[in-house]
């Protein structure tokens, strides 16, 4: 029995590590809270300081942070500058 408790133990283990972490994971209210602070900042984010104020208007750690414009950019809802940065294409940025 104790084999058995060992091997579910590790297994569990295993399985836990292939989820995403919840503070990377990214939902829809995410997305929002990045679009209402991208218009907060003036809907562009191109350089460390409109960053750092995202991340302190969202609470949110770089990687997470990073998360969730990887995202917001995969679904449209910004767009990636050619000089470099990323704008808002939603909600008052629109």
């Amino acid at each position: 029995m104790k084999k058995f408790s060992a091997f579910a133990a590790v297994g569990a283990l295993t399985l836990s590590a292939c989820l995403p972490s919840p503070e990377l994971s990214v939902d829809d209210i995410d997305l929002g809270r990045y679009a209402s602070a991208m218009a907060q900042v003036g809907c562009i984010d191109f350089d460390g300081i409109t960053h750092a104020e995202i991340r302190n208007l969202t609470g949110w750690k770089d990687t997470k942070l990073d998360k969730v414009q990887e995202e917001a950019v995969a679904q449209l809802q910004a767009i990636e500058q050619p000089g470099g940065g990323i704008r808002s294409t939603v909600g008052a940025c629109a």
